[in-house]
């Protein structure tokens, strides 16, 4: 065996190694723990199914009325997200509709702001309290009573569809940009109308595209925890991921084996669901329609439907994406907000305060590390991963192609009850393995909740660098290292970018595994946003942490759309 051969078994087969511990052991922990009768991490404790017997028999946590609480939102929030996004897909594509590509920017910019920084932005906008238009509104009969439903169901349902419908635009609007418009233009010659081509040509041929986007954003809904626990507590409404959170987070003592019993049976629907995922991606050759014949996409006229169409869209991004940003800018410079601005309160006491204090500037700064560690390991990871299923004649590689869409199945509250749970056995073992209370644990939480992400963002560019080309440098006696080094890394370095800035936003902005594994002292500033409105309702100093926030991520993607990497790159699958 050449010491190249052994490089390559070592480096892939790391990085399998870690796939495994990261994706498998988590989950091992938590059925351990459910199955203990003491606290993780207590080796004096025996197995049991008391957990699940409280659980699922003597209904302690009232499993029917989650289950239905999180199906309600899951299912309304995908409704929503594919209404809006599949349509405005459909109409920036394939249309002639003016200011179409304005529209798109604004849709896109979302992509900045994170669910919990949604709920709190429309609560100052529609909030039954102090909301802006309420308050401007709240002559008219019924303003109110409309306004309190955003606490309900039916308000969180709607505010996390809205929130999803950049994704789903991201991950339709290429499949119909794609698609050879001559399919459509037969139709068209036949005699159909826009909607009976739409309905039976244009639709039908992105099916993988739908129903993928359609079967994450329903995954995503199942297990919705930020927006639920920000505009669900006043009303009570809970959920599978606001119930796991509080047993382990709230309760004193806290009911670790009662909130793992309790994953379980969300897992095992977000399991078939991903595995259905999986099998609608792998099947896209069904519905090719993208030929080597060249092609100039040919867009549908409106006709005297164009500015009016276009006015109207406007009319709905201004309602639910570009006024609840303006309101939360002004709130935040108001030094008390009453729902009416008030030029003798404006102040820049609030964004002082966001720079100068000591717990806001300790928790940015966990947040960039783990950020730039997490988007760096995790990329390193990923590349790897895919280098092993795509570039090698391995066994297993469809095993592990699995695994990297494992954590799909888990969302992102159980998967950071298992982390944390994991640390607290594992710590026991030896104290080189004790990471609770770092920001080690906080980190590999944040890795393993976007390997499937950023796995198909790599796998999906690996299969497109021809092999002949590592063969070659092969032939001219180059090591398989030195073939990684000097000619299939410097043509996937655009793809690293993409994978790593992927990760570098979203883990800055992710809630989920650090509120469920951060100790005093290793907040982050999703944490701290997040304990400002549950824990003090400190709306302007909110209002200001999270026009910072966003402003900076926007700022981000608006420099990453200068490099050449577009929305698109960074929302692939």
């Amino acid at each position: 065996m050449t010491r190249g051969t052994v490089v390559k078994h070592g480096i892939l087969g790391g990085a399998v190694v870690a796939l495994v511990v990261l994706t498998v052991v988590p989950l091992v922990f938590l059925l351990w723990s459910s199955l203990w009768s003491g606290f993780p991490g207590d080796f004096s404790g025996s197995f049991t199914l008391e957990n699940f017997e409280l659980v699922y028999l003597e209904q302690v946590y009232d499993v029917t009325g989650l289950f239905a609480n999180s199906l309600f939102v899951a299912v309304g929030m995908t409704l929503i997200a594919m209404t809006f996004g599949l349509g405005f897909a459909w109409l920036f594509v394939r249309t002639d509709l003016p200011t179409r590509g304005a529209m798109e920017l604004v849709i896109v910019s979302p992509y900045a702001v994170p669910g919990y920084i949604y709920a709190i932005m429309y609560i100052a906008t529609y909030g039954p309290n102090n909301g802006l238009v309420t308050s401007a509104l709240s002559w008219v009969p019924g303003v109110q009573a409309v306004s309190s439903h955003l606490f309900t169901g039916w308000g969180i349902a709607f505010v996390v569809g809205i929130n999803a419908v950049t994704s789903f635009y991201l991950l339709t609007a290429p499949a119909l940009q794609q698609m050879d418009p001559k399919l459509e233009e037969v139709s068209r010659i036949h005699g159909a109308g826009i909607l009976r081509t739409i309905r039976s040509i244009s639709f039908p041929l992105v099916v993988p595209a739908i129903l993928a986007a359609f079967t994450v954003t329903f995954l995503r809904g199942l297990g919705e925890f930020s927006v639920v626990a920000i505009l669900g507590a006043p009303e009570g409404f809970d959920v599978y991921a606001t119930a796991i959170w509080s047993a382990v987070s709230l309760r004193a003592p806290p009911e670790y084996g009662m909130a793992a019993a309790l994953s379980f049976s969300l897992i095992a629907v977000t399991a078939v669901l991903t595995y259905y995922y999986r099998s609608v991606t792998s099947r896209k050759e069904d519905y090719m329609t993208v030929t080597g014949r060249s092609y100039k996409p040919k867009k549908w006229e409106l006709g005297s439907w164009r500015w009016p169409l276009a006015l109207s869209i406007w009319g709905v991004l201004f309602i639910v994406w570009v006024l609840p940003v303006l309101v939360m800018i002004l709130v935040s410079f108001h030094s008390f907000w009453t729902g009416i601005p008030t030029l003798s309160d404006l102040t820049l006491a609030h964004y002082l305060e966001a720079v100068t204090d000591r717990n806001v500037r300790r928790a940015f700064l966990n947040s960039i590390a783990i950020s730039l560690g997490g988007a760096t390991l995790g990329t390193a990871l990923v590349v790897a991963v895919a280098y092993f299923t795509e570039r090698t004649e391995y066994r297993g590689r469809g095993i592990v192609d699995f695994l990297c869409l494992s954590p799909l199945a888990v969302p992102g509250i159980i998967m950071g009850t298992a982390v944390i749970f994991t640390g607290l056995w594992v710590g026991k073992i030896h104290p080189i393995f004790d990471l609770y209370g770092t920001l080690w644990i906080i980190m590999i939480g944040c890795i393993i909740v976007f390997i499937p992400y950023a796995s198909r963002i790599a796998i999906g560019n690996v299969v497109q660098i021809h092999d002949e080309l590592e063969e070659s440098a092969r032939l001219f006696g180059a090591s398989w290292l030195q073939g990684m080094r000097e000619v299939f890394l410097p043509l996937f370095r655009n793809t690293a970018a993409v994978i790593w800035f992927y990760l570098l936003i979203h883990i800055f902005q992710l809630l989920t595994i650090p509120i469920m594994t951060y100790t005093s002292g290793t907040e982050v500033i999703a944490i701290e946003v997040f304990h400002l409105w549950t824990k003090e309702a400190n709306l302007e100093l909110v209002s200001a942490l999270s026009t910072l926030f966003i402003g900076m991520t926007f700022f981000i993607l608006l420099g990453l759309r200068q490099m050449g990497i577009s929305f698109h790159d960074l929302q692939r699958r």
